[in-house]
């Protein structure tokens, strides 16, 4: 025990004499109550010693560091911190002991000598759900160290206890607070007593009794704010048994029912290809060619629109870095437009004489500027004298959109794409112009040579917008795009032959990526073939990340490739690359692998004289120093995010929309808003003559249920359910048709009492599957992933929302044909099923990362706004009646996350209107919106509901009572307000 003592003692006075000139932190000893489970309220910790945070001068707008406090209370030491956070927190972990996330932090470090002499230390880490973590992991099991955490709007706090019998008396303690990188902050530390120190601790003598606090651990997947509401209205019995489906299995497998979307929208881009094949064989000479390149470049730039001035990069370097070994690093940051800010590493040759040759880099969305293989080529190139930038892509490392986790750009990227259509840009535009403020960003420097200039882009999303960049920035000599010479050429290894001729260009298909798939890139014929050969006779290599199956010559690009450059005179300026191995296979890469770089390096000294390497350089550096956006220049820049700059962008848009509509007579302003969103939601028109196919019909006890089928494209039905109460033979009835993104299959599961109050009062019911939902897709799990046929229809230059649109029409238009239903009493139904998110707190996580502790569910607006369009363009709809709607497309930019799918984004649509303005132009028809939420699908408090629809509620001025506002979800409701307005009888 002496001896134990003594060590101790050598402990603290060889540390003193290191510089911890400090006192001993006596730990007081106090009684009282105490639960563990975030809350500080006790009056223990008014008993505590307060250990405030180092206030370190970040500047605005961080918050401050907060206060940890320590006490012993009956053989604990407990520990509290309140953190305080303006914004929301970033955690995802939780339990003991978890696989951390990069998420916000406290964490405690003591340092002693155990009872057995030897030199220990032990940490606990707490993130704010209370989610911790003590090292070394075999300490503490058991009740001997507990912890949890609470949440409110100012911040998070933490309750934590450590059994005394697992420290010693004495020894030292640090605290560091961890605020994990946020879009406008790098990752921030607070310290106690200081970075790097920590202070002698001394607890109160034994003798206490020990007493395990109480803990009480909140269970974060719980929603807090929306309670479910009891159903009163009666079930029928009758409903439940009725069939969800009109095609019977095998009716379904000889339709295709499943497929029949698809099989139209593959049918559709059939035709441009060949269109544009038809074309192709036309071009014979260079005049040929660039009246045919004219054409399609011309319908690229429509796409993307202009871009924005070029205001004042602000570029400087945040720190340089020179290693000794002949390349320095220089840490960049320069504004790409005003709020914009991109971090990038700029490779420089230690010594630079006269001009040097310069490599933009276009990372994949794997991973950001600091993966190694990225390190690799700048730090190779910039050894053998070639200037290489590196720029973090939007959605990616310092330029995080959402949360700093694995892989999260590919949920930033899917995001982005669809909040940036809305005021009519694009995530392509976004980032070729970051890159095109990148060449303008070294042309600043005068050792870079203007006439050298290469773009490289990445294996999966980064040869993406280095080709689109080099297709109209003429100041690119050369450009290595991989993986995007052809529409997704790894699909030659996943989905096996091709199903179109060697000559036909494939346009691609529709994903969650936008930038692999640009909006009009079909109907405006810029396939990425194309987009590549544009550059043409400037210097271009076909490259592909894995090998080309039976060789480059079996591309369908290269002849069209080798046929370009070969009408300049100028085949040399073409050539290409390709990796080893099949896809998935060994030869895959993150981003260019060394296999792949020692093929580009010999063609880029014969094209620019790029020096080759005589070896390949790699010391990966840790990712810290190759970081730009210190705190000083956060707190100065105030970096905005893409969400920001958006909604700035779509509010004025907007407000122009609203004021050219209100400059208009009464009557023009509804034909006006017609016109402008026909031009963005495509064709809408419905079929007029469209086939029905009457498939069966059943009496099922009080109703009578009748199945039909109605053509409304080519090769495309959707099925038709009509319920009408039995005996309602004499009297033509009014009619309610239902619609959801659920279907019909939605309604008959979840909406039974409305149902049959509707039908109790003799009003008939349609149930309607448009394209893409019920019976009509194979699987109903949506996300990312199942949107490849709205992307499609995007890519068609049409939307997902039109085409359901012309559904509905057409629908509509066969109910007013009918004889046993009144033409003048039609009401249209939107609903959703889904439960909104929590308004209180709302964990914002990917829909693409594997769930954290609290469910995020994605609106589904759809029926909403089907209703609501429909009754736009259809005047003999009477009422519209809608529930879990969007409130407005502009909330959907209010916040880095969109819970909102892309099969109802419209491009440009706020430059026609809002979803107020659609409800507002259909004043003074009878309209209810209830229990609707914003674009992270949290229901909206009724005073924010009625400030988001303030146009309609005006428009409604002269009849308020037919317009209806309710935040509540009563499911009774709806169905009471819909008889109300269709009083039965006849006609």
């Amino acid at each position: 025990m002496c001896r134990v003592v003594r060590s101790i003692a050598l402990l603290l006075a060889v540390s003193l004499a290191a510089g911890f000139t400090r006192t001993v932190l006596n730990i007081p000893s106090a009684d009282g109550p105490l639960i563990v489970d975030g809350n500080l309220q006790e009056e223990l910790w008014k008993q505590a010693v307060p250990l405030p945070l180092a206030p370190v001068a970040f500047g605005k707008p961080f918050p401050e560091g907060g206060e940890v406090r320590v006490v012993v209370r009956n053989g604990y030491l407990c520990l509290s911190a309140r953190l305080p956070e303006p914004g929301r927190v970033v955690a995802r972990s939780t339990g003991r002991n978890p696989v951390w996330w990069n998420e916000d932090l406290i964490i405690w470090t003591f340092r002693y000598h155990s009872a057995e002499g030897r030199n220990t230390l032990l940490t606990l880490s707490v993130n704010p759900l209370g989610g911790y973590r003590v090292e070394p992991a075999g300490v503490g099991d058991g009740q001997a160290v507990v912890a949890a955490a609470d949440l409110d709007r100012e911040g998070w706090s933490v309750e934590a206890a450590i059994a005394v019998s697992h420290l010693a008396s004495i020894g030292f303690v640090g605290v560091e607070r961890v605020r994990a990188s946020r879009p406008n902050a790098p990752e921030l530390r607070w310290y106690w007593p200081g970075v790097n120190d920590r202070l002698p601790f001394q607890l109160p003598s034994s003798g206490i009794s020990i007493s395990v606090p109480k803990v009480v651990l909140k269970d974060w997947s719980t929603r807090e704010g929306t309670q479910p509401v009891r159903v009163t209205a009666t079930t029928s019995h009758a409903l439940t048994v009725v069939p969800h489906r009109v095609w019977t299995d095998p009716e379904r497998r000889k339709l295709a029912v499943e497929e029949m979307w698809r099989n139209n929208l593959k049918a559709r881009v059939a035709d441009v290809a060949a269109a544009e094949r038809k074309d192709w064989e036309k071009v014979r000479t260079v005049a040929d060619w660039e009246t045919f390149r004219e054409r399609r470049l011309a319908a690229l730039k429509e796409s993307l629109g202009p871009f924005p001035p070029r205001t004042p990069l602000r570029a400087e370097v945040t720190r340089r870095l020179d290693y000794g070994d002949g390349f320095v690093i220089e840490n960049v940051l320069f504004e790409s437009r005003p709020g914009l800010v991109v971090t990038a590493n700029l490779y420089l040759p230690a010594k630079i004489e006269g001009r040097i040759p310069a490599i933009v880099v276009v990372h994949s969305h794997h991973a950001p500027k600091v993966q190694s293989e990225l390190q690799d080529l700048g730090m190779t190139w910039s050894r053998n004298g070639t200037g290489v930038l590196v720029m973090d892509q939007l959605g990616a490392g310092e330029r995080l959109q959402s949360q700093p986790w694995p892989r999260e750009s590919y949920y930033s990227r899917y995001a982005m794409g669809m909040q940036l259509y809305l005021p009519g840009e694009s995530l392509m535009k976004w980032m070729v112009w970051d890159l095109m403020r990148g060449i303008d960003f070294l042309l600043e420097r005068p050792y870079i040579d203007p006439n050298r200039l290469v773009m490289l882009g990445a294996v999966a999303g980064g040869g993406d917008p280095a080709a689109v960049t080099a297709a109209l920035d003429s100041r690119i000599a050369a450009v290595i795009p991989f993986n995007f010479g052809e529409a997704g050429p790894e699909e030659h290894y996943t989905e096996g032959p091709r199903w179109y001729d060697f000559e036909t260009a494939w346009p691609g298909w529709g994903e969650w990526e936008s930038t692999r798939n640009l909006y009009k890139s079909i109907s405006g014929q810029f396939f990425p073939w194309f987009v590549c050969a544009s550059v043409a006779p400037r210097r271009f290599i076909y490259a592909f990340e894995i090998s080309w199956p039976k060789g480059v010559e079996q591309q369908p690009p290269w002849p069209r490739y080798q046929k370009v450059f070969s009408l300049y005179g100028k085949r040399e300026n073409l050539d290409q690359v390709d990796g080893f191995g099949p896809f998935p296979g060994p030869g895959e890469c993150t981003n260019v692998g060394v296999y792949l770089r020692s093929k580009i390096y010999p063609i880029l000294k014969r094209w620019l004289d790029i020096n080759i390497p005589s070896k390949e350089y790699h010391n990966v550096r840790p990712d810290q120093d190759l970081m730009c956006l210190t705190p000083r220049a956060a707190a100065e820049r105030k970096p905005k995010t893409v969400s920001e700059l958006a909604f700035i962008l779509a509010q004025e848009k907007l407000s122009d929309a609203r004021s050219k509509l209100n400059s208009l007579p009464p009557a023009e302003r509804l034909a006006s808003l017609r016109a402008s969103l026909q031009k963005r939601l495509g064709d809408i028109e419905p079929n007029p003559s469209a086939p029905v196919n009457s498939l069966w019909k059943k009496d099922v006890s009080e109703f009578v249920v009748e199945a039909v089928s109605l053509e409304t494209a080519p090769g495309l039905s959707v099925p038709v359910m009509l319920f009408k109460r039995r005996g309602e033979t004499n009297r033509r009835l009014p009619v309610v048709l239902a619609l959801a993104q659920e279907g019909k299959e939605g309604f008959l599961t979840n909406r039974n009492p409305e149902l049959t109050t509707l039908l109790g009062n003799g009003i008939a019911v349609c149930l309607v599957d448009v394209r893409g939902t019920g019976e009509m897709v194979r699987s109903q799990v949506r996300g990312p992933s199942a949107m490849s046929l709205a992307a499609t229809e995007l890519m068609l230059g049409q939307t997902a929302l039109g085409a359901r649109l012309k559904d509905t029409r057409t629908v509509l238009r066969y109910l007013l044909r009918r004889e046993d239903l009144d033409a003048e009493r039609i009401v249209l139904w939107g609903d959703s099923f889904v439960e909104p998110n929590s308004q209180p707190y709302v964990l914002d996580q990917s829909l693409n990362q594997e769930p954290g502790p609290q469910q995020i569910r994605q609106a589904e607006p759809l029926g909403s706004l089907l209703a609501l369009l429909a009754a736009l363009y259809e005047d003999r709809v009477m009422a519209v009646a809608t529930r879990r709607g969007l409130a407005s497309y502009l909330s959907a930019l209010k916040d880095p996350f969109c819970y909102v799918p892309l099969d109802v984004i419209v491009p440009s649509i706020v430059e026609s209107g809002d979803i107020p303005d659609i409800v507002a132009a259909l004043s003074p028809r009878p309209v209810l919106l209830q229990g609707f939420v914003d674009g992270r699908n949290r229901p909206l408090p009724q005073a924010a509901f009625e400030k988001e629809l303030a146009g309609a509620v005006a428009a409604y001025h002269r009849a308020p009572s037919v317009l209806t506002l309710r935040d509540d979800p009563d499911p009774t409701y709806l169905a009471k307000w819909i008889v109300s307005h269709l009083s039965p009888g006849p006609r």
